[in-house]
């Protein structure tokens, strides 16, 4: 007795046609997460209707990733036209979290977006929605907010840091508990990267740290930043005007690969003797990358080396 065809088969014009099968479906849900990463929040949620097989898939997708883009909200488009992505924006990803399965965790969660032409309102969602991905406990944690009006504060983590292994944000503003975050709330972190964040303490600690970037950041206290991280193997400082005017010192600095400083302010914002120091600080890096320093820099311990820069 013949075996019937793997493939169904219809006929079209008295001809049999093999209607292709769905191999897609049959791998675990590990893989199939893996694929859905790479795609936008809204087409992770469109998955739904391809079969059975992918209703509630998206619900336990590892990966969450919420795009501004994503909604095309452009400052440049009219004023209600804004308002109506931005509603839909809202509306989609206050139930893609609310109905998210609450017991997985994630293993990334990233929110980006432009927040010059939001109103407190959509701040207040953009901060609910930092809040609920920070629950999931997530090993990588991405917050980049452009904003012209003031930053949104950085949320306190509690016990949902003891995963996180990399800190990426952009246009927020740390206060002092941030400190206690870093030294004592991330077990496992490794990668702590701050763009055009302000910060109000003083010191940076961790004894988990490798890699390390704080760019054009500002320093509200006024005074002397320290860095400590004796893990640390690659350090980026891009240091700007009313940043650090009480200059940096860091500290246990043996662990260091690789040091990228770049003063992208003039030097008068960043004393002569405040690069001398951090130079100091610096000078048993094998790698080390300078741009905006002055052309010659006298390093301590007596002795005078005359260092060419490269100024940008």
């Amino acid at each position: 007795m013949s075996q019937e065809p793997t493939a169904k088969r219809g006929c079209s014009g008295g001809n049999a046609v093999a209607f292709a099968v769905d191999r897609l479906s049959d791998l675990p849900d590990g893989l199939l997460h893996t694929i859905m990463s790479f795609l936008p929040a809204p087409q992770v949620v469109q998955t739904s209707v391809l079969s059975r097989r992918w209703r509630d898939l998206w619900r336990s997708t590892p990966c969450i990733s919420i795009e501004q883009r994503d909604f095309q909200i452009t400052t440049g488009s009219e004023r209600h036209q804004r308002e109506e992505k931005w509603r839909k924006l809202e509306n989609f990803t206050t139930n893609f979290l609310l109905f998210h399965n609450n017991v997985a965790f994630l293993d990334k969660f990233r929110v980006c977006g432009n927040a010059s032409g939001a109103n407190a309102l959509h701040l207040r969602y953009v901060d609910r929605w930092v809040r609920r991905g920070i629950k999931y406990c997530p090993q990588v944690l991405e917050i980049l907010i452009s904003s012209s009006c003031p930053l949104i504060p950085f949320p306190h983590m509690g016990a949902s840091s003891c995963r996180l292994r990399r800190l990426y944000l952009f246009g927020l503003h740390l206060n002092n508990q941030f400190t206690d975050l870093l030294c004592f709330g991330c077990p496992v972190l490794q990668d702590l990267e701050l763009r055009r964040c302000t910060h109000v303490f003083q010191e940076f600690k961790s004894h988990t740290l490798k890699r390390l970037v704080i760019d054009v950041c500002g320093n509200l206290t006024g005074a002397l930043v320290v860095i400590t991280a004796p893990c640390l193997a690659y350090l980026r400082l891009g240091i700007s005007s009313r940043c650090y005017s009480n200059g940096i010192s860091i500290f246990e600095t043996a662990s260091i690969v690789k040091a990228s400083i770049h003063l992208l302010c003039l030097g008068e914002i960043f004393s002569l003797k405040h690069q001398r120091h951090l130079l100091g600080n610096l000078c048993n890096v094998p790698n080390l990358e300078l741009s905006g320093f002055h052309t010659m820099v006298c390093l301590p311990r007596h002795v005078l080396v005359y260092t060419h820069l490269c100024c940008k």
